[in-house]
């Protein structure tokens, strides 16, 4: 289920075909059937040029991507892999590691374990002081942390990149989702390498194309294959989101007029329109 405290998208999910549960006591929303593709989505995505807003649900998945699989395969690359590196950059992190004294994988583990306190540590602060301890807190324990010969440069940027990353992250549960599943990619990359990264991967879509929600199947409409109407990751033009999700099984398939846009095609009388 999607948890939103927006009216607007609720207001629109209901447009969409969609129920939408009011909890007594609790400022969220539940909005039912959700997809995979529904937690990739924001709510202003719909007050933007279809261009933008496809630019920017773009960089969202490539996000996704990089969250989930960055660590990991920084790991598996320096322990197994070397091959996969240019000579040049092999050299650099062969030189940035060769004053740490500990294995690698017990640096990422500490940097992403302080990442994520400093993280829940600036929400729980006031709000004022709030991003500036996050800032200053990553700069000066990551600074101290080189200095130390703790960790190597190189990892701090990994860390940096993929914390990064996770913000961009629309859903609060989807960015949870990552966070959690990035030290099983990046433990099983530190044992086996590739093959552990490609074995977990295998695992977790196997479990994401048996999920369903409500009787939806959690990847809809892509697996199984089904007409997008309207429903694709990608958004259509605002005149062509006529029809509501096919997978939804709405009793009304139809969201909209047929003809939105009457001054392209002539109003009802046969006489065209004109700005």
């Amino acid at each position: 289920m999607i948890a939103t405290e927006r009216p607007d998208r609720s207001s629109n999910s209901l447009l969409e075909g969609r129920v939408v549960v009011i909890v007594n006591g609790s400022p969220y929303a539940l909005i039912m059937p959700g997809v995979f593709i529904d937690f990739m989505f924001s709510p202003e995505d719909r007050n933007l040029k279809h261009q933008f807003a496809n630019f920017a649900k773009f960089l969202r998945i490539l996000a996704f991507i990089i969250t989930l699989l960055l660590p990991g395969f920084y790991i598996a690359i320096t322990n197994f892999h070397q091959e996969a590196i240019p000579t040049e950059l092999l050299f650099a992190i062969v030189a940035s590691r060769a004053a740490v004294p500990f294995p690698i994988i017990f640096e990422l583990i500490v940097m992403e374990l302080s990442f994520e306190l400093i993280r829940e540590a600036s929400i729980r602060v006031p709000s004022p002081i709030g991003p500036t301890m996050g800032i200053v807190g990553a700069l000066v324990l990551g600074q101290a942390a080189v200095d130390a010969s703790i960790v190597s440069p190189i990892l701090i940027i990994i860390v940096a990149i993929t914390g990064i990353c996770s913000f961009a992250i629309p859903d609060f549960s989807l960015s949870f989702h990552c966070r959690i599943m990035r030290f099983i990619y990046t433990i099983m990359g530190y044992l086996i390498g590739f093959l552990g990264i490609a074995i977990v991967l295998f695992l977790h879509l196997t479990i994401l194309l048996t999920m369903k929600s409500f009787g939806v199947p959690y990847m809809q409409p892509y697996l199984p294959l089904k007409s997008f109407n309207n429903k694709g990751l990608f958004n259509p033009p605002a005149w062509n989101r006529e029809y509501r999700a096919s997978f939804l099984h709405a009793k009304r398939p139809r969201r909209q007029e047929n003809i939105s846009i009457p001054w392209k095609t002539g109003n009802k009388h046969g006489k065209e329109k004109t700005l």
